[in-house]
Protein backbone atom coordinates (compact mmCIF):
# COMPACT_ATOMS: atom_id res chain seq x y z
CA UNK A 1 0.00 0.00 0.00
CA UNK A 2 1.90 3.48 -0.69
CA UNK A 3 0.50 6.93 0.61
CA UNK A 4 -0.66 9.24 -3.11
CA UNK A 5 1.86 12.39 -3.36
CA UNK A 6 -0.95 14.86 -2.42
CA UNK A 7 -1.30 13.14 0.97
CA UNK A 8 2.01 13.55 1.70
CA UNK A 9 2.24 17.05 0.71
CA UNK A 10 -0.84 17.90 2.88
CA UNK A 11 0.51 16.22 5.90
CA UNK A 12 3.45 18.10 5.59
CA UNK A 13 2.02 21.27 5.16
CA UNK A 14 -0.14 20.35 8.62
CA UNK A 15 2.94 19.44 9.98
CA UNK A 16 4.51 22.41 9.11
CA UNK A 17 1.76 24.60 10.63
CA UNK A 18 1.91 23.14 13.67
CA UNK A 19 5.37 23.22 14.09
CA UNK A 20 5.11 27.04 13.39
CA UNK A 21 2.04 27.73 16.05
CA UNK A 22 4.43 25.58 18.18
CA UNK A 23 7.46 27.82 18.07
CA UNK A 24 5.52 30.85 18.36
CA UNK A 25 3.97 29.94 21.48
CA UNK A 26 7.23 29.13 23.29
CA UNK A 27 8.43 32.44 21.84
CA UNK A 28 5.79 34.06 23.04
CA UNK A 29 6.03 32.31 26.49
CA UNK A 30 9.82 32.76 27.22
CA UNK A 31 9.33 36.45 25.79
CA UNK A 32 6.92 37.21 28.94
CA UNK A 33 9.40 35.44 31.07
CA UNK A 34 11.87 37.92 29.78
CA UNK A 35 9.79 40.65 29.95
CA UNK A 36 8.28 39.89 33.96
CA UNK A 37 12.00 39.72 34.78
CA UNK A 38 13.12 42.95 33.33
CA UNK A 39 9.98 44.94 34.70
CA UNK A 40 10.78 43.21 38.18
CA UNK A 41 14.50 44.46 38.11
CA UNK A 42 13.46 48.19 36.88
CA UNK A 43 10.67 48.20 39.92
CA UNK A 44 13.41 47.15 42.30
CA UNK A 45 14.45 50.56 44.89
CA UNK A 46 11.49 52.27 43.86
CA UNK A 47 9.39 54.42 46.17
CA UNK A 48 5.98 52.41 46.53
CA UNK A 49 3.54 54.65 44.54
CA UNK A 50 0.63 54.60 47.27
CA UNK A 51 1.18 55.57 51.05
CA UNK A 52 -2.08 55.99 52.30
CA UNK A 53 -4.73 54.07 54.28
CA UNK A 54 -3.69 50.56 54.92
CA UNK A 55 -0.66 50.93 52.59
CA UNK A 56 0.62 53.45 55.54
CA UNK A 57 2.13 50.41 57.53
CA UNK A 58 4.58 49.88 55.04
CA UNK A 59 6.31 53.00 55.81
CA UNK A 60 8.93 51.60 58.27
CA UNK A 61 10.05 47.92 58.22
CA UNK A 62 9.31 44.84 55.87
CA UNK A 63 6.27 44.37 54.13
CA UNK A 64 4.66 41.96 51.57
CA UNK A 65 2.02 43.54 49.09
CA UNK A 66 0.12 40.63 47.28
CA UNK A 67 -2.11 41.39 43.99
CA UNK A 68 -4.60 38.31 43.12
CA UNK A 69 -7.56 37.75 41.53
CA UNK A 70 -10.34 35.51 42.79
CA UNK A 71 -10.68 33.80 39.86
CA UNK A 72 -6.79 32.80 39.24
CA UNK A 73 -5.62 29.57 39.75
CA UNK A 74 -2.07 30.04 40.76
CA UNK A 75 -3.53 32.75 42.99
CA UNK A 76 -5.55 30.13 44.83
CA UNK A 77 -2.25 28.39 45.64
CA UNK A 78 0.00 31.23 46.94
CA UNK A 79 -3.08 32.59 49.15
CA UNK A 80 -2.44 29.30 51.93
CA UNK A 81 1.52 30.33 51.61
CA UNK A 82 0.48 34.34 52.04
CA UNK A 83 -1.49 33.14 54.92
CA UNK A 84 0.85 31.15 56.58
CA UNK A 85 3.69 33.60 56.50
CA UNK A 86 1.09 36.39 57.67
CA UNK A 87 0.55 34.34 60.83
CA UNK A 88 4.46 33.38 61.11
CA UNK A 89 5.95 36.94 60.30
CA UNK A 90 4.44 38.67 63.33
CA UNK A 91 6.92 42.14 62.30
CA UNK A 92 5.86 42.07 58.49
CA UNK A 93 2.86 43.99 57.41
CA UNK A 94 0.81 41.93 54.87
CA UNK A 95 -1.31 44.14 52.40
CA UNK A 96 -3.49 42.11 49.82
CA UNK A 97 -5.21 43.73 46.88
CA UNK A 98 -7.75 42.00 45.06
CA UNK A 99 -7.11 43.11 41.26
CA UNK A 100 -10.78 42.50 39.78
CA UNK A 101 -11.94 45.21 43.00
CA UNK A 102 -9.56 47.48 42.43
CA UNK A 103 -7.43 47.56 39.19
CA UNK A 104 -6.60 50.71 39.33
CA UNK A 105 -3.83 50.07 42.46
CA UNK A 106 -2.34 47.05 40.36
CA UNK A 107 -1.63 49.96 37.54
CA UNK A 108 -0.21 52.32 40.22
CA UNK A 109 1.79 49.46 41.26
CA UNK A 110 2.74 48.46 37.43
CA UNK A 111 0.94 45.05 38.00
CA UNK A 112 0.06 43.12 35.12
CA UNK A 113 -0.21 39.57 36.16
CA UNK A 114 -1.99 37.71 39.07
CA UNK A 115 -0.09 36.29 41.64
CA UNK A 116 2.05 39.42 42.12
CA UNK A 117 3.97 39.72 45.53
CA UNK A 118 6.19 43.05 46.02
CA UNK A 119 8.28 42.61 49.09
CA UNK A 120 9.01 46.40 50.63
CA UNK A 121 11.70 47.94 53.18
CA UNK A 122 10.77 51.37 54.48
CA UNK A 123 8.62 52.34 52.10
CA UNK A 124 10.76 51.06 49.37
CA UNK A 125 10.63 48.02 46.95
CA UNK A 126 13.19 45.53 47.98
CA UNK A 127 11.86 42.72 45.36
CA UNK A 128 8.69 42.01 42.95
CA UNK A 129 8.19 38.37 42.46
CA UNK A 130 5.81 37.80 39.64
CA UNK A 131 4.23 34.88 38.80
CA UNK A 132 3.38 31.57 41.48
CA UNK A 133 5.61 31.76 44.61
CA UNK A 134 7.09 29.01 46.28
CA UNK A 135 7.01 29.58 50.29
CA UNK A 136 10.36 28.96 50.41
CA UNK A 137 10.99 31.66 47.97
CA UNK A 138 9.18 34.11 49.87
CA UNK A 139 10.48 33.30 53.23
CA UNK A 140 13.78 33.38 52.08
CA UNK A 141 13.14 37.43 50.76
CA UNK A 142 11.98 38.06 54.25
Amino acid sequence: MTISETLMHVAAVFFDIVFVIFVTYIVFVIGLRVYWNFKSKRMKGKELPVLEGEFARLKKGKGVIYFYAPNCRPCKMVEPVIKKLSKEFKKVHFVRVNVAENPEMARKFGILATPAVIVTKDGKMEDVLLGPVTEGTLRSKL
